[in-house]
């Protein structure tokens, strides 16, 4: 008699085992996908505030602005045209702007932020 094949049981087993190294796989590659869109997110948030820093030191005079549109950055070419914010893959709308008061902070008009 020939007993060169692997049993039902062993067969089974190595499924179970892949099936587990697989979900703990799953599990992990999700988990690092979500902290570098989280990363690439405040690198873009620090750009877009640095554009309006520069912004802002190029327009001194005018004090009556106190939130500056990302389209007027992009006008400017202070910030790149083409973001996407990495939360929602999709482009930052226009309307979303920047507090130019000391705390500088992007206010998302209908996007979720970081």
């Amino acid at each position: 008699m020939n007993n060169k094949g692997f049993t039902l049981a062993e067969l089974l087993g190595v499924i179970v085992v892949l099936s587990i190294l697989g979900i703990v796989a799953i599990g992990v590659i999700e988990r690092n996908v979500r902290e570098g869109r989280l990363k690439t997110c405040k690198a873009q948030e620090k750009n877009i505030i640095e554009g309006a820093k520069m912004w802002q030191i190029d327009n001194p005079l005018n004090t009556t602005v106190s939130c500056i549109k990302i389209s007027q950055l992009i006008d400017g070419g202070y910030i790149e045209e083409d973001l996407v914010n990495p939360m929602t893959d999709k482009k930052y709308n226009s309307n979303t702007c920047v507090d130019l008061s000391d705390d500088y902070k992007i206010k998302y008009q209908t996007e979720k932020g970081c």
